[in-house]
């Protein structure tokens, strides 16, 4: 029941814009609830998307600063079955090449997904400090937001700014994101579950 969760949060539409369920499933894309995903660029060479893939991050990328054909077309060959976003670049190529998402502010072509780069997330880690979080202070965080909103319309995402920190951090930091969302994915369906057994009695 919801009087078993956190009741001292935030107000989740004070710190999230919602993950736009009709428009990812009108260009054919499916996403778990509370998607991980890395904003911005990611530091070294543009070959980070089998990488997010191993870590559980449900968006991969190249890395790149601003992608390119050949950017998009590794990262797609490299994580096949993954949701493949792209940074500002020629849009209708990117898309051609394997971009589902783009992280712009200028209008995206039909079968992308606009992601501005502005966005409002859920925010699970600082780009700006090299410390690696706790995963279970992520999926704390999470549980809380979450408790105010719908799960399903939440972005967990690491902000712009990974760049600047060295490789093997951001793998650590993106290890701790995507651990924390799942447990948070845990934690929200077995009270969800809760609730249901309760509401059947």
């Amino acid at each position: 029941m919801r009087g078993t969760w956190p009741s001292r949060v935030r107000r989740a539409d004070d710190i999230v814009h919602v993950v736009r369920r009709a428009d990812l499933e009108r260009i054919g894309v499916q996403l778990p609830v509370l998607p991980v995903i890395a904003l911005g660029s990611l530091p070294g060479d543009p070959d980070w998307a089998g990488r997010l893939a191993s870590l559980g991050v449900d968006v991969v990328q190249s890395g790149a600063e601003v992608d390119s054909v050949e950017t998009v077309a590794a990262a797609r060959a490299a994580a096949p079955w993954s949701v493949v976003k792209a940074r500002p670049g020629p849009s209708e190529h990117l898309v051609a090449a394997g971009a589902r998402l783009l992280e712009t502010e200028d209008d995206v072509p039909e079968g992308a997904y606009r992601l501005r780069l502005d966005a409002s997330a859920l925010v699970g880690i600082d780009s700006t400090r090299s410390d690696v979080e706790d995963p279970n202070d992520i999926a704390a965080r999470i549980i809380e937001v979450a408790w105010n909103g719908s799960p399903a319309d939440l972005w967990v995402a690491a902000p712009a700014g990974l760049d600047a920190l060295p490789r093997g951090v951001v793998e650590d930091k993106l290890t701790a994101l995507a651990e924390g969302a799942r447990q948070a994915r845990l934690a929200i369906a077995k009270v969800q579950f809760e609730d249901d057994e309760f509401f059947a009695r």
